[in-house]
């Protein structure tokens, strides 16, 4: 979980801690010696988009201190295991992603919810729809106890070091990856949502055991409910339970996105149904439609326009998507769709990672694209976007000129650098050290390097490919000192140009970005060393 898991899936894919666990080997006894200390750690904020055009924050934590809610996780695994299984409700039950997955724990996306829980409703006349409001960032820490041994025992006893009550321990090691921070958990890390999960399949036991017998049939998706009921009446009566129930946690009913609909209301938006099946013409799965260039535009376009009548990036994520499924890129097709790409960044900031992407896959495969007018696109958008702080699409933008190695100019690298963000300025650095940016970035990072602040990653970045020799200050330092020391790679730019460069590996990753999401309201246990990721 720390290999792959650390990072929001968010990310572009250069930022990997797959090297860590190499890193780690030779300190873990003493790691995990200071497992208890009170070391709390900031975190690299992330200003992420949603399919909205509103704003969601996702973190990066420090690396320490996620090891131990990793460590954590692992060891009790079957704990958890336990839980999502006993769950009545859950349809985002995680599962271990294979070595060839993105992440470590895969959790099913959303646009399977419908058709789960379709088949979990069965024959119920009504439906309650709710979630949850503001789920990750309303989660209280402590509730991870309370959920685990019971509300009133974990109340008596709150000692960290518990022995009856072991999740007392991982409410602490969570609060120490933001700060102590006892509100809200990160949004990203998958360790982070395991433990949301937890706690969702603890409250869905607790329904069902108050008003199962009011329910036809359920399912939960994350913070997701669809409840199928016999009457009006009793979707009130367990609405009014739920809320209830969500309220002990400190966690409240989204009053604004709660309905009760007719049984025969369609579980998923039409317009997504339509344009998913098109999408599957388009692969050819349908042998009246050919994929030619007008069928390739047409249906760009038609994602254009619902987009703009429904005002949802969506559609134009599943249209590129197909795009990728149809393998656009190794055809001369390119070309023609190519202009759609660079005008589609500028209106639909959400999907600049999946048009990303996909120029890079071509850039990959050592085919043509049109580098003068990506450049001109990016550069513009990149200064826009700074002065906005949308850390999301300045970080695509960037990645996407150094996989594709077009000009960087000084005075764009000295405003990448005047942000404040770290992932945008350790992805500057490594983008240096990699020989894609051709003079050093006039970046001052002091004669102590912290360790525990949100700049951790710079910091360990520009150690460890020598754009800065000083050492490091806080209560990290040693184990930081100790991973630079190593060479620890947590940014490779080279990584997944290499992969793409297969024909058979697709541009988009179906294990991260949202892949196949409606929208993006919502992730390999070893032992080697002693390391458990």
């Amino acid at each position: 979980m720390l290999q792959k898991g650390l990072f929001p899936e968010t990310l572009p894919p250069c930022f990997s801690t797959v090297d860590l666990k190499r890193a780690l080997r030779g300190i873990v006894p003493e790691v995990r010696a200071k497992e208890l200390h009170k070391r709390p750690t900031d975190y690299v904020r992330y200003n992420g988009t949603k399919h909205d055009g509103s704003r969601r924050f996702f973190g990066s934590p420090n690396p320490i201190s996620y090891f131990y809610v990793a460590d954590f996780v692992s060891k009790n695994w079957r704990t958890f295991d336990e839980r999502f299984t006993a769950s009545p409700f859950s349809v985002s039950r995680p599962r271990e992603g294979q070595d060839t997955d993105d992440r470590p724990v895969i959790i099913p996306s959303l646009s399977e919810l419908t058709t789960e829980a379709s088949k979990k409703i069965g024959y119920s006349p009504f439906i309650l729809k709710t979630d949850i409001a503001q789920f990750f960032p309303s989660i209280y820490t402590h509730s991870i106890s309370w959920s685990a041994h019971g509300i009133e025992r974990a109340k008596k006893d709150t000692e960290v070091s518990s022995k009856d009550l072991p999740f007392n321990r991982l409410d602490f090691l969570v609060r120490n990856c933001q700060l102590a921070e006892t509100r809200g958990v990160l949004v990203g890390p998958d360790a982070f949502r395991l433990v949301s999960e937890f706690i969702a399949a603890g409250i869905d036991g607790e329904l069902f055991d108050a008003v199962g017998a009011e329910i036809v049939g359920a399912a939960r998706h994350v913070d997701d409910y669809y409840l199928g009921l016999q009457s009006e009446t009793a979707a009130i009566v367990v609405l009014s339970k739920l809320r209830e129930l969500l309220q002990r946690y400190n966690l409240n009913i989204n009053d604004s996105k709660t309905k009760i609909l007719s049984g025969l209301e369609p579980l998923n938006d039409l317009w997504a149904q339509e344009l998913r099946q098109e999408s599957r013409n388009l692969n050819g799965y349908n042998v009246y439609v050919t994929d030619t260039v007008d069928d390739i535009v047409l249906f760009i376009n038609k994602a254009l326009d619902l987009s703009a009548t429904f005002k949802t990036d969506s559609p134009v994520k599943i249209a590129l998507r197909t795009l990728d499924q149809i393998r656009l890129y190794r055809k001369d097709e390119w070309s023609v769709v190519e202009p759609y790409l660079q005008r589609i960044i500028f209106h639909h900031p959400h999907c600049i990672d999946y048009a990303a992407l996909l120029v890079v896959k071509r850039v990959a495969l050592n085919k043509k694209i049109d580098s003068e007018g990506w450049t001109a696109a990016v550069h513009h958008l990149v200064l826009r976007h700074l002065a906005f702080n949308h850390h999301h699409e300045v970080v695509w933008l960037l990645w996407l000129l150094l996989c594709c190695r077009l000009d960087i100019p000084d005075e764009l690298v000295t405003a990448l650098i005047a942000s404040p963000n770290a992932h945008i300025r350790s992805l500057v650095v490594a983008g240096f050290a990699d020989g894609r940016i051709a003079r050093k970035p006039k970046l001052s990072l002091g004669g102590k390097l912290p360790s525990t602040d949100q700049n951790w990653l710079l910091n360990l970045q520009a150690r460890s490919v020598g754009f800065s020799k000083a050492s490091f200050g806080g209560s990290m330092s040693a184990e930081f000192e100790h991973l630079a020391n190593r060479n620890v790679v947590l940014i490779d730019i080279q990584d997944h140009l290499d992969k793409v460069q297969k024909g058979s590996v697709h541009a988009i990753s179906r294990t991260r970005y949202g892949y196949d999401r409606q929208d993006d309201d919502y992730y390999d246990f070893g032992d080697d060393d002693g390391i458990a990721f």
